[in-house]
């Protein structure tokens, strides 16, 4: 019935989730094939109540809330419903709206010559400009550990807007190991070693979002995210090993790569194989 999926996952957003809530049920009703889930991930206060309330209400047939208890962390969270859905385009973008929703009609088209679709800040003609400049030299030292680690060339691996086909979301959320702030970084590396063809497309970050809490510890999760890195290379190593280019394109047939995403192994034979 549904072409596209829209993940908008969610954790303690009672403060906002009510404009949330009246953009997306907007959005969605110009957007009639496409589905859109609220993923609550245990959250302690009354954001599912209110997103349950406000569909009750105002039954609206492609939108959905997936609560989900206890809290796992927005990389399980993802992984989970991601790997139940059967879209053809998987989308997914921050609940609380960091990026205005148009973005994802960027995102659709740009799938139309990509496997994977990533929002990118960098690429903004706006930059976000009322952020500490501890934040902003933390976030590009993570990026140059990010591209050395992985030789990925991409200046912003973390925005949390990101499309994909469905056989390479499938692919890469079953070899997801990755359960910190650094999961989205481990997306793109498993898209480099599939051979995925990667796109970006530029990514602002609404004005409001700027002057919200980040929920990311700038001692603490830095070192997380190292180590988390440097795990994902260990537990991957058995993946064949791609070209340094994430757009150098996939060679195999989508048919392999359907193989690839209905196995739940890691390993060389679950993998669709690339010309040399």
């Amino acid at each position: 019935m549904f072409s596209v999926v829209v993940i908008l996952p969610v954790h303690n957003e009672s403060w906002l989730i009510g404009s949330v809530l009246g953009q997306v049920t907007d959005y969605a009703g110009s957007h009639p094939t496409w589905r859109f889930i609220f993923a609550d991930d245990g959250s302690t206060d009354d954001t599912a109540e209110k997103i349950r309330k406000h569909l009750e209400a105002s039954p609206i047939e492609n939108i959905e809330l997936h609560a989900l208890a206890p809290n796992r962390g927005k990389a399980r969270t993802l992984k989970k419903v991601i790997l139940e859905s059967s879209e053809d385009l998987v989308l997914f973008t921050d609940g609380d709206l960091a990026y205005r929703l148009e973005h994802l009609d960027i995102l659709v088209g740009a799938l139309e010559h990509a496997d994977v679709v990533i929002g990118s800040r960098h690429l903004a003609e706006e930059r976000q400009t009322n952020i500490t400049f501890l934040r902003r030299m933390t976030g590009s030292a993570f990026n140059l550990i990010v591209r050395t680690l992985t030789s990925l060339p991409f200046k912003d691996t973390q925005a949390g807007l990101k499309g994909f086909q469905r056989n390479a979301a499938r692919a890469i959320f079953r070899a997801q190991v990755v359960t910190d702030f650094a999961f989205d970084a481990e997306l793109l590396f498993l898209s480099k070693k599939l051979g995925l063809v990667v796109n970006e497309i530029p990514a602002r970050v609404s004005s409001r979002h700027s002057y919200k809490k980040s929920k990311v510890s700038l001692i603490k999760d830095p070192l997380r995210m190292f180590a988390s890195l440097l795990r994902m290379r260990i537990l991957h190593r058995g993946l064949k090993r791609r070209p340094d280019r994430t757009t150098a394109g996939y060679a195999g047939t989508r048919s392999e790569l359907s193989k690839a995403a209905a196995s739940p192994r890691t390993d060389d034979s679950a993998l669709p194989k690339r010309n040399q």
